[in-house]
């Protein structure tokens, strides 16, 4: 017997494609926006911007996408989602970005400063700086409400649980294998232009972000082909198993289902875990790199070379993922919260050490790179499992629900749940900065967090693979 992808190879390589062109889009914003922004205010301003920006925006785009999703039919809902992406970058590349400084509200920011403590500065900083503001917060919606919400969703409604055990694992090995690209282009369009011109790097944000456009309008247009690919009859067979494919169940409701369902409530609890955790372990490493690689140049070929290894993690992390699943959907949930644990303690551990007071100064500098090290090491096999391994187990869980589960349960998940996860923990680390002054010094603390947040990672995946299993899955 072929696999499922292999059966129905056009629509499977339609939408390896349009997995491809999403991770290349994802790789750009993630790029630019700890370039442009971490290495003007620090890393300290992400929690703030993660609380107080991308969550809101976040509420305002489930808000939209269910209110559309009520209203239009799926073809129509994709597009509406996508095109303001496609149009923002053009307008941020440019115009906004070369006019920052005249489009700074200088006189309200340094009225605000001098009221602000100073912990709480960094408010202020975002606010002059506020198109890279936006552009941190669309490069957080388009990770889940692009990649995660719109195209699995595609995915999951031509998949059953048997054909998704074969298929994913190789679905996100071509579509991860993005970053292969996406990494040395942004390495070298940033090298290039910002080494022999003074506009350099105006210029490759220019080249990006049309790399950025035309990667959108072709995941457009690779949608409507996959429609007409994918076969009518399993969609048949949806309807009659499921019930009417119409969702007209409000957002507060939708809500509301997703607390009153187990099931639904413990995937909720495996993203929160997710999402907590990396964002504490992320956010410490980046504190610590912003000291090493202080030039947006220097930041952004380091985070294009991180993005190729993280590439070539997928590409094992998938293989490795096709080999867990085979012996159940436990085995292999439970693969990413212990590669955390056991790259992120002791990333958290080496950077305590090497800011401790009683380290020889002549130590310092030597474990403040081997934090960095293992930090980059943690970040680039978490994001390799994430990719691979959690969004394959994470997308298989969905397959069992029905139309309404699947539509407001996955779009309250990965856009409200996700948000929640990451502002919480943003909440938390903006409490530690203004009492201890800096993440560097709320070390322990952070590892503490992320250590229990682990453990309850753990448990909820048990009590998903008990539920999992009462489907027969």
């Amino acid at each position: 017997m072929l696999p499922g992808c292999l059966q129905q190879h056009p629509l499977f390589l339609n939408h390896a494609f349009m997995m491809f062109l999403c991770i290349i889009n994802f790789d750009i914003l993630r790029n630019l926006k700890e370039s442009l922004l971490v290495t003007r205010l620090g890393a300290e301003v992400i929690p703030f911007i993660k609380l107080w920006v991308v969550t809101p925006s976040a509420f305002l785009f489930v808000f939209c996408y269910s209110f559309l999703a009520n209203r239009l039919s799926k073809q129509y809902l994709f597009v509406f989602t996508i095109v303001p992406f496609l149009v923002w970058m053009p307008v941020f590349s440019l115009y906004l970005y070369p006019n920052l400084t005249e489009l700074a509200p200088s006189s309200l920011c340094q009225m605000m400063s001098s009221y602000l403590p100073g912990n709480l500065i960094l408010i202020s900083g975002l606010l002059e700086n506020w198109p890279l503001t936006i552009l941190f917060a669309c490069a957080e919606l388009w990770s889940t409400g692009v990649l995660c919400t719109l195209f699995w969703s595609t995915v999951n409604d031509t998949s059953t649980v048997k054909s998704a055990s074969r298929e994913y694992p190789l679905l996100t090995l071509v579509g991860n294998s993005a970053s292969l690209l996406s990494g040395p282009m942004i390495l070298l369009l940033v090298h290039q232009l910002t080494g022999h011109n003074d506009d350099g790097w105006q210029i490759s944000l220019t080249y990006l972000s049309i790399i950025f456009v035309v990667c959108g309008l072709t995941i457009i247009w690779l949608y409507y082909h996959s429609m007409k690919l994918a076969p009518s009859p399993s969609t048949a067979t949806s309807q009659k198993k499921h019930g009417n494919t119409a969702t007209r169940l409000p957002l507060k409701n939708s809500f509301l289902y997703l607390a009153k369902c187990p099931y639904l409530r413990n995937i909720a609890l495996i993203m929160l875990g997710y999402c907590i955790a990396i964002n504490m372990a992320e956010v410490a490493w980046k504190s610590q790199l912003v000291r090493v690689y202080p030039t947006e140049s220097e930041y952004s070929m380091l985070m294009g070379q991180l993005t190729f290894y993280t590439g070539l993690g997928c590409l094992l992390m998938s293989v490795i993922t096709a080999r867990l699943i085979r012996y159940g959907w436990r085995v292999a949930a439970l693969g990413t919260p212990l590669l955390m644990a056991c790259t992120g303690i002791p990333f958290f551990l080496v950077v305590a050490l090497s800011n401790s007071n009683w380290l020889p100064e002549a130590l310092s500098a030597p474990m403040l790179l081997a934090g960095i090290s293992i930090g980059a090491l943690c970040n680039v096999t978490s994001k390799s499992a994430k990719y691979t391994l959690f969004d394959a187990t994470k997308e298989m869980a969905f397959i069992p629900l029905n139309n309404e589960q699947k539509l407001k349960g996955k779009a309250s998940i990965e856009l409200i749940v996700s948000r929640a996860g990451k502002s919480s923990s943003a909440l938390v680390q903006q409490l530690l900065i203004v009492t201890l002054g800096s993440l560097t010094a709320s070390m322990h603390w952070l590892a503490s967090i992320f250590m229990v947040i682990t453990i309850v990672w753990l448990v909820s995946v048990d009590a998903l693979s008990k539920q999992y299993r009462r489907y027969g899955c």
